[in-house]
């Protein structure tokens, strides 16, 4: 989010940090105290670029913020609430919702090549490279943009700093293997295929034993590498096929696919046994070369689902550390995000108001809010907070409001790989 243009004279001392003593000021930007994460500041405000920021004060400061009163044409809203930190979030729009449109339909052939082929036959590969991209890279996931050419969607970008590490080990040692197949492709391939099929495939091993060093190139000594068979919770149907797929396109050497399709392997963060993660509405483009040997730029857009993220181990807390000025040996993701790298929930599906999460001193999750029919334009009338809070499954455990159906929204994500040739030589057991 940008660093607010503003700042409405404070009055009264914030609280003792181990970083700094926070004293209420009243001046632009450039004097906030140094922060390393949010629990350094104190109430009403949040660390940002390594400062305590103040965004707002009320829900009116982010619907309507005040710099803009003098040109309300130039500015556009900041947020729907304004949160306990003193920062604006949701979003807030008083014209009606935009229809979520899945992907390029118009582009999409009535027949596509590939689509029914069995899993397998197509062109493998297995992706030998994995991280969260930066905050530049992403696809338009949900159609609306912040403003001119702003359109990227990624909000969980800050979470490659912490994880890429660990997930590029995950690759290295055979833990993530991810296969995606290119069905269809009209032989020889010339740069162009005006319908294919991408079906993505979790994979195993072929070697007995397992052996890593062979997945992605051929060892010095040995004369085969790159050989997998398709992971079974992959496929489902009769025939078998793909539970992934999506209709894609090749244009010139480029290969993007048309519509969404969600897809899942191991995110290995923290320690074993690591987790399945699933993301939903995954875009994919990358380049292909004539000799169909690797695929390269590649990229991946989608959504972690909060319920997912609630699902999901945080590894990061478990000691004392600078990200976590507090142990949190049971939190999950879901709390790291909300309450210490604080980005937007800002995928609404469906789109029926963005849902919102406060955290706490706890460093968890205190409260969630359902979106649907968080702001209505006709007639004019935006929910209280109160009517729009989700109940925990256990009262004792307010974070488990992330758990419930009703907080469905997610936050985008990029994902940058590579992937090299790879052979299929059957169905794991």
């Amino acid at each position: 989010m940008a660093r607010a243009e503003w700042l409405l004279p404070l009055s009264g001392a914030f609280a003792t940090s181990a970083v700094a003593t926070l004293v209420a000021f009243a001046v632009g930007p450039g004097c906030q105290t140094r922060c390393f994460n949010s629990f350094d500041c104190g109430d009403g405000s949040f660390c940002y670029a390594g400062r305590c920021e103040t965004e707002c004060f009320t829900d009116d400061d982010c619907r309507r913020p005040p710099e803009c009163q003098d040109n309300p044409l130039a500015c556009q809203p900041k947020g729907l609430k304004c949160n306990s930190v003193g920062r604006c979030v949701g979003r807030y729009d008083p014209r009606p919702p935009p229809v979520f449109v899945q992907g390029p339909v118009s582009e999409i052939d009535t027949e596509v090549d590939g689509w029914d082929d069995p899993p397998g036959t197509g062109q493998a590969f297995i992706v030998d490279s994995l991280a969260i991209a930066d905050r530049s890279r992403g696809f338009d996931i949900d159609g609306i943009c912040r403003g001119p050419g702003d359109c990227v969607d990624n909000s969980l970008w800050q979470l490659g700093q912490l994880g890429n590490d660990q997930i590029r080990q995950g690759l290295l040692g055979g833990e993530t293997l991810l296969l995606i197949e290119v069905s269809g492709l009209n032989l020889p391939f010339v740069g162009n295929d005006r319908t294919v099929t991408v079906k993505f495939f979790g994979a195993r091993d072929a070697d007995d034993p397992f052996f890593p060093a062979n997945n992605f190139q051929i060892p010095m000594g040995e004369t085969t590498c790159c050989e997998f068979k398709i992971n079974p919770q992959s496929i489902a149907g009769i025939p078998p096929q793909a539970r992934a797929r999506a209709p894609a396109k090749i244009e010139r050497g480029q290969l993007k696919s048309l519509a969404p399709v969600p897809i899942q392997f191991t995110l290995t963060v923290g320690v074993p046994p690591h987790p399945e993660i699933r993301i939903e509405r995954v875009l994919l483009s990358a380049r292909v070369p004539a000799k169909l040997t690797e695929l390269s730029e590649g990229l991946l857009g989608g959504a972690l689902p909060i319920n997912t993220l609630a699902q999901t181990d945080n590894p990061y807390c478990k000691t004392l550390n600078q990200l976590c000025p507090r142990q949190l040996p049971d939190s999950t993701l879901i709390d790291l995000i909300a309450t210490i790298l604080p980005p937007d929930i800002d995928l609404d599906i469906p789109p029926d108001g963005v849902e919102r999460l406060e955290g706490g001193g706890s460093g968890r999750i205190e409260i969630c809010y359902d979106g649907e029919n968080s702001c209505q334009p006709v007639p004019s009338r935006c929910a209280s907070d109160e009517e729009m809070k989700v109940a925990p499954f256990e009262p004792s455990k307010p974070w488990t409001c992330a758990l419930r159906p009703a907080m469905a929204d997610g936050y985008s994500v990029g994902i940058t790989f590579s992937a090299v040739k790879a052979t299929v030589v059957g169905v794991g057991q």
